[in-house]
């Protein structure tokens, strides 16, 4: 579904099929097309993402982000529009077979001939995900996800950080020294910043409504707003009251 916001900005989101839901979160697309670029604040939302950015028929970007802790500045062009996709835990490993630690609050320019998207135009964002979806199974070396890691990456997608790095170790029965390896490893963090991204996310959509105390896992209000400031710079109060300007999750919210 095309959501606009007043601005005239308009933004999508579509899932992944089966055969990839456990390795990508979901495909986006976001437009601008007034004739003015808009600066954008983008939250850490515990997914790394590839972005493609068009300005008319041409892409002028393409690259691979890491894992955002805090807050990251956009400029998205006049009349430009971005296709994406939010990665998931195991998609290190499993989709691009290297560790994508290093890029944390950073990215990697990429060749168009990664993943085969030299004639990808602008357009019917459905086309664009089938084809990198095939792509991507084209190119990624499948095999059969061990199951511990396959427990993990549902069980922090199923709490959205509302659950403990204690009570995470005992219902997958994997130690937590073993978890931070391997998010370490392939991530660059560890599972308490993990659950700590995850919770302020599942927060957002609460702020937008002006609903200041925490809804999950914190100890208290000064915690709540403590946790929130280091991963956005800014207070729960200050989101809210800033929420139609620049803040694109709180323009276009993920769950209604």
């Amino acid at each position: 579904m095309m959501k606009q916001n007043k601005d005239k900005t308009k933004f999508s989101q579509i899932h992944p099929s089966k055969d990839l839901e456990e390795l990508i979160e979901s495909y986006w697309t976001y437009q601008n097309p007034t004739n003015q670029s808009k600066k954008m604040t983008i939250f850490p939302d515990s997914f790394f993402k590839i972005i493609i950015e068009f300005q008319g028929a041409n892409i002028i970007r393409y690259f691979l982000t890491g894992l955002w802790n805090k807050e990251v500045e956009i400029i998205s062009p006049p009349h430009s529009s971005m296709y994406g996709i939010k990665f998931k835990i195991l998609a290190p490993e499993y989709i691009f077979q290297k560790e994508i630690a290093s890029l944390i609050l950073s990215y990697q320019d990429l060749q168009l001939s990664f993943w085969d998207i030299h004639d990808i135009i602008q357009g019917d964002f459905q086309e664009f995900v089938d084809k990198i979806e095939l792509s991507i199974t084209k190119n990624r070396k499948k095999k059969t996800i061990q199951e511990k890691k396959l427990k993990l990456s549902q069980l922090l997608y199923s709490m959205n950080g509302d659950i403990s790095v204690k009570e995470v170790s005992n219902q997958i029965n994997w130690s937590n020294r073993q978890i931070n390896r391997y998010l370490n490893k392939y991530l660059g963090v560890s599972l308490k910043t993990y659950l700590n991204i995850q919770k302020c996310h599942s927060s957002y959509l609460h702020i937008s409504k002006g609903e200041f105390y925490p809804s999950n896992n914190y100890f208290d209000q000064p915690h709540f707003i403590r946790e929130i400031k280091k991963h956005t710079g800014k207070t729960p109060k200050e989101i809210y009251k800033n929420q139609n300007d620049r803040f694109i999750q709180l323009k276009f919210p993920e769950k209604e």
